[in-house]
């Protein structure tokens, strides 16, 4: 016979009775895993039964106070407690197949239903009708008496069926392990048989084949493995192992080709990884760095041995969890700024992440580029920006500086007048005041005071007081106002009043606008916004001194405030000379300007619309050439 037929019939047989077996074994193993699963769901409803007499209890109390103290309002929470009840004892009677246990379970649910009906009928009766209400009470001792007795039957019935399905599957497992065991032994013991026999006829043979394989590693001709006195399956299997040798050989030149070409192509992906103008990271599922390019030893100011098998996360902070671990969502975000580690002197970076598959590993690429002189270059700017708003701020100031004088002038020369005028009255009313005080004589009083006019000049010092008091006031009030636009913003928001600031505005600009301006105020928003009240000032300064260069000679300038969906609306609308389609869409430009060289800056507008940004508001424009422009803000009401 040939090993082939021995093979199949070995294999058939070792088939065979590994499926017997394996049967045998697994409708053991059902049985015993069906009484398991009785087990198990009898545990479950005894627990149920406990939690049902638990329920019972709190039921049978709640009756108790009822009874004894006549509280018909326990009456409702007892129905609750009923329908709980009954939904616990439906659960119950869907797991118990036995035909007693069901029955008890119905007469359990029917005696809670007519202890409902008994209970319900409570909240009909008056506290006097004493007869009904004790028929009541004896009626709902006996269903209630019945039900604990039945309750009780039910508890014995399922504890009894959980006592013997442990028996049941104790045995049972008892049982499965002396079966399996007694199978095992019969199964190995004719498997060392078939292992004894395929050893004594086919492994011998071949043991000759396979001395000559192991002489082949110290001999360099080629080794002849086809063998002729030898059984056909072993002749054929020795020219199988011959081609099979033969083939070797030639794959064993071709992986070493193959070698050749990976190693160059990995020298020329290093050279391109460090020909990148960007740090490398490879790591692995867990954030371990296994390979960088040379920007990264750059970037890390370390050596490479330095760098690989560390935690990307001790380099770059934002890949590791609070707990430690990597976090796979910040490695895979694409152009995110961050910070290394607070060792570094070259912090700021910006990193993006890919997974990569190499040799069917999870992998990620990322990449870190050094960006601190961006960041340098954003602080600069930041400043700049900061210079020409301060610029802006000090042109506007020069601009409103002669009429902000001629203003100043004209209170302080009527107060100056007022007071030499005060100083010439001073005089005679001393005089008089001497007078009267040394003469005794009326008629002399009466000649002084009728050639001085002192009635005149006491009935004119109230006026002219009162006339230098407002003068002064309004010096001040304009020095204030001037002081405050002047005044650098605190680094902190605050809470700023919107119209407050417009009247302020219009303070500081009266004189660029009164010869040629009619103010129309409509200021109704009433209503507080968070921001920096300076930066807000210039605005609305900037808005109509704009406004005022848009009205050749004569016009008028309308100033509202509203509230708009939680918003304050600001709107500034004049009848100038409007703005062209042309330029309306570059009017928020910097540098862009439409006056003559040397009348205005281009900065005015950009850096409105710079402030109104930072206050997270916006800025709409629309305007008709020759008819006028309007100008609506809109700026976030305080939640405060």
């Amino acid at each position: 016979m040939k090993i082939s037929n021995y093979n199949q019939l070995l294999a058939i047989s070792t088939l065979l009775s590994g499926m017997i077996i394996f049967v045998t074994l697994w409708h053991q193993y059902q049985k015993v895993e069906s009484i398991s699963r009785n087990h198990f769901e009898s545990r479950l409803v005894v627990q149920t039964v406990d939690h049902l007499f638990i329920m019972s209890q709190t039921w049978l109390t709640a009756q108790d106070l009822l009874f004894s103290d006549r509280q018909t309002y326990l009456a409702k929470g007892i129905s609750e407690q009923s329908s709980q009840l009954l939904q616990l004892l439906a659960s119950i009677e869907n797991k118990l197949t036995a035909t007693r246990s069901a029955n008890l379970i119905k007469t359990l649910m029917s005696a809670i239903q007519k202890n409902e009906e008994v209970v319900n009928s409570f909240a009909q009766l008056a506290t006097e009708d004493i007869v009904q209400w004790q028929n009541n009470i004896t009626e709902s001792d006996r269903v209630t008496t019945e039900y604990v007795s039945n309750l009780e039957q039910l508890y014995e019935q399922v504890v009894f069926k959980k006592t013997f399905l442990a028996n049941e599957l104790s045995g049972a497992n008892e049982n499965l392990t002396t079966f399996t065991l007694g199978l095992v032994s019969l199964y190995l013991i004719f498997i060392l048989f078939v292992i004894a026999w395929f050893s004594r006829n086919i492994v011998k043979p071949i043991e000759n084949i396979t001395a000559l394989a192991l002489q082949a590693k110290s001999v360099k001709q080629d080794v002849e493995f086809r063998q002729s006195n030898a059984p056909k399956e072993i002749i054929e299997l020795s020219k199988a192992i011959q081609q099979f040798s033969q083939r070797i050989t030639i794959e064993k030149q071709r992986v070493e080709q193959e070698h050749i070409k990976v190693l160059k192509v990995n020298e020329n992906i290093s050279s391109i990884m460090d020909t990148i103008p960007c740090a490398l990271l490879l790591l692995e599922e867990k954030g371990g760095i296994t390979e960088c390019n040379s920007e990264t030893i750059k970037l890390f100011q370390r050596k490479k041995d330095q760098i690989i098998n560390k935690n990307a996360a001790d380099f770059l902070p934002v890949l590791a969890k609070l707990n430690g671990e990597f976090d796979v969502k910040a490695a895979l975000k694409n152009a995110e700024e961050s910070l290394l580690a607070p060792n570094f002197e070259n912090p700021y970076v910006e990193f993006s992440g890919r997974t990569i598959e190499i040799s069917g590993e999870m992998k990620y690429l990322i990449t870190i580029s050094d960006i601190n002189e961006r960041k340098h270059s954003q602080r600069a700017l930041s400043a700049l920006n900061e210079q020409l708003v301060n610029a802006e701020k000090l042109a506007s100031i020069g601009q409103l500086s002669a009429g902000i004088a001629h203003e100043i002038n004209n209170p302080i020369g009527y107060v100056r007048s007022n007071l030499e005028m005060l100083k010439d009255y001073f005089i005679p009313i001393v005089t008089f005041i001497k007078l009267a005080h040394e003469q005794t004589q009326n008629g002399s009083v009466n000649a002084l005071y009728e050639e001085e006019d002192i009635g005149y000049i006491v009935n004119d010092i109230e006026p002219l007081i009162t006339s230098v008091i407002e003068g002064a006031g309004r010096v001040s009030e304009i020095i204030k106002d001037l002081g405050n636009y002047a005044h650098t913003d605190d680094k902190e928001p605050e809470s700023v009043v919107i119209d407050e600031l417009i009247e302020q505005s219009l303070t500081l600009v009266a004189n660029e606008l009164k010869y040629k301006v009619d103010i129309s105020k409509d200021l109704a928003a009433k209503a507080e916004v968070i921001g920096f009240p300076q930066k807000l000032l210039q605005v609305f300064i900037n808005m109509l001194v704009n406004a005022s260069h848009a009205i050749q000679t004569k016009g008028c300038i309308t100033i509202e405030s509203s509230i708009v969906h939680q918003e304050v609306k600001v709107s500034f609308k004049d009848n100038g000379s409007g703005i062209t389609q042309q330029h309306l869409k570059h009017i928020f430009d910097p540098f862009f300007t439409t006056k003559p060289v040397g009348k205005g800056t281009g900065l005015g507008l950009h850096i409105v619309r710079a402030i109104i940004d930072e206050h997270k508001g916006r800025i709409e424009v629309s305007s008709i050439l020759n008819k006028g422009s309007k100008f609506d803000i809109y700026l976030p009401i305080s939640k405060l």
